[in-house]
């Protein structure tokens, strides 16, 4: 997978986010909340359940993203 593909996929998930939220009337938060849910049982069945939590605990110690920064795409 190269930058443009990831920068291509991350854009189709935005929207599709933001169609989730109009759709179901859903706070953003409450939808993170499903979607991390379902995030954690696709690699629990796909065995990669360790390394997701260890994408999250690097995550949560250095969030990527502040307040006051933007987008990147």
């Amino acid at each position: 997978m190269n930058d443009a593909q990831l920068i291509e996929i991350s854009q189709g998930v935005d929207s599709y986010i933001t169609t989730l939220l109009s759709k179901y009337e859903i706070t953003p938060l409450s939808l993170a909340a499903v979607l991390l849910a379902r995030t954690m049982v696709l690699n629990k069945e796909a065995g990669s359940t360790e390394d997701f939590l260890k994408l999250l605990s690097s995550i949560s110690q250095d969030p990527p993203m502040q307040r006051n920064e933007t987008k990147v795409h």
